[in-house]
This record gives structure tokens, C-alpha cells and sequence, in this order.
């Protein structure tokens, strides 16, 4: 079975180059049929294990949404997605660049009936300690999400700036950027309606937020985060807890103006490198 699904996902995704100008203009895309159907049931599956044998370090953003992270690292199934060519081929695409690192996997749920509240909106980059604009998301449901069920709002353009880097997802952040989308008349792309194995790409700048999951169902998702395979981790120190935290975890061993390349940041395209 695993042998089927890694056929599959080596097979390359017609991407054209509209889409790819329209990512790059507007720091978000959102693509059809990035998982084959074939594969969805199997990836669910998964995923939800593999979340529940990390519940111990479950994490819970403000009754937003639950994450745990690198289920890569745990279950073959993930890993075989998370090392696919087939989403890495769009990621390194949509950047522009020869190939891309795994930065880290991880889950998205939101409670129903309200329990799941509104995702703040926020700046990943905060997060994020790399000397890179080379950054993106691939954000999937793995169940049919309607608009209700809370999949993402991007604020287009939002990605060529830095306005909102200090402040972490929390009400500060969204008022801040809420203000800025006002004052300024930014243009907010709306929630569209998503099915399983959709998925949305976006820059680790991009505005975005969620709304409340007012379906009788948790939103299942899950997410892979990739950067420029040549990237470095920047010289001066992070500038923030979390890139701290983030910086440790994540790239073990690496060192500041070294490559950002350890273990847990196999290249995809051309993983020898």
C-alpha cells in the first residue's frame, strides 16, 4: 500500500504559470486536488494516530485550534506525504527555487459548534528563524471544509511586507493587522469552500486568519511547512522566544550563517543534497 501511495505522490501536479504569478503577487493560492483522492482516507487515518500518540505535547492556541507537530518523524504514512515530490514540486515552484527543505509537519484541528473560535489574524514569519523570504505552507483539509468549518482568509499582497513580524497570533495581532487592512485598504481574500485534498499555499508572510467552526464537525487538517533548500540560518541571534525555541527544535546542530540543513530538514527534490 505504501509502495502504491509513493507512486502517486511522484506524480508532478499540472501547475501553470498563471498560477504561479498569481502565488507570487498575492502571497496565497489555492489549488484543487493537491492529494489524489485516492490517498485521502489513508492520509486521515494517519494523521489522526499519529496525533493522538502525540497528545502529550498537544498544543492548544487560545481554543483556536489544537496542533502537534513532525508526525513525519513517527508513521510512514505521514512521511511518505510529507516527503512527497509531488507538494514539494508545487512548493518549489510557487517560490521559484531549485528545491525545498522540510521545515516541519503538523496538525490544524478546530473543535465544532463553535467550540473551535475564530484564528486570530497573524504573521507565521513571527515564528519562523530563518534568513530566508523563501517560506510557504501547505494547508489541506482532509475532510470536506466548508466555509463554515473555518478554513483560511488571506490578505493579498500582505506578504511583501513585514508590518506584523513582532507581534506572536493573538488578539494584538489581529487587531493590529484588522487596522492595517482598514487604514490601508488592503484586499482580504475570503474563505472559499474546500474539499478534502485541496489545499492552500502561503507565504510565512501573509496576513491570515479563520473564522469560527460552527459545523457539528472538528476541521480536520494538516499542514507542511518547506523553505529554499538553500537557505541559512541567519547570523544574529533570533529575535524572540519562539524563533529561539524554533531555532533549537528544529534545525539541531545548525549554526548561525551555516546552511539550515540537519536531520530533520531532509531536501525533497533532490534529496541527496
Amino acid at each position: 500500500m505504501v509502495f502504491n501511495t509513493r507512486i502517486a505522490l511522484a506524480e508532478e501536479y499540472d501547475l501553470c504559470q498563471s498560477q504561479v504569478d498569481e502565488y507570487q503577487n498575492n502571497g496565497h493560492i489555492l489549488l484543487r486536488n493537491v492529494i489524489p483522492e485516492s490517498e485521502i482516507t489513508e492520509l486521515r487515518t494517519s494523521v489522526l494516530r499519529s496525533h493522538e500518540a502525540l497528545k502529550a505535547e498537544e498544543e492548544d492556541f487560545q481554543k483556536a485550534f489544537r496542533i502537534t507537530q513532525n508526525l513525519w518523524e513517527i508513521n510512514d504514512t505521514v512521511r511518505a506525504h510529507v516527503l512527497s515530490k509531488r507538494y514539494a514540486g508545487i512548493a518549489a515552484k510557487l517560490l521559484g527555487c531549485r528545491d525545498v527543505r522540510i521545515y516541519h509537519d503538523l496538525t490544524f484541528f478546530k473543535e465544532g459548534l463553535g467550540k473551535g473560535k475564530p484564528t486570530p489574524w497573524h504573521q507565521d514569519g513571527h515564528y519562523w528563524p530563518l534568513d530566508t523570504e523563501g517560506c510557504i505552507t501547505l494547508w489541506v483539509p482532509l475532510i470536506d471544509c466548508p466555509v463554515d468549518m473555518g478554513p483560511m482568509s488571506f490578505v493579498s499582497g500582505s506578504h511583501l511586507n513585514k508590518n506584523a513580524e513582532h507581534l506572536p497570533i493573538s488578539e494584538e495581532s489581529d487587531e493590529y493587522i484588522r487596522n492595517l487592512v482598514e487604514n490601508e485598504n488592503l484586499s482580504v481574500a475570503p474563505a472559499q469552500h474546500m474539499k478534502a485534498g485541496d489545499a492552500t499555499f502561503h507565504s510565512c508572510w501573509t496576513y491570515h486568519a479563520a473564522a469560527s467552526n460552527t459545523t457539528d464537525r472538528t476541521r480536520i487538517a494538516f499542514a507542511i511547512a518547506y523553505y529554499d533548500a538553500d537557505a541559512k540560518v541567519p547570523i544574529e541571534p533570533p529575535t524572540n522566544e519562539r524563533r529561539a525555541a524554533n531555532l533549537a527544535r528544529w534545525f539541531p546542530g545548525a549554526v548561525p550563517g551555516g546552511p539550515a540543513a540537519t536531520e530533520k530538514n531532509p531536501a525533497v527534490l533532490f534529496p541527496r543534497d
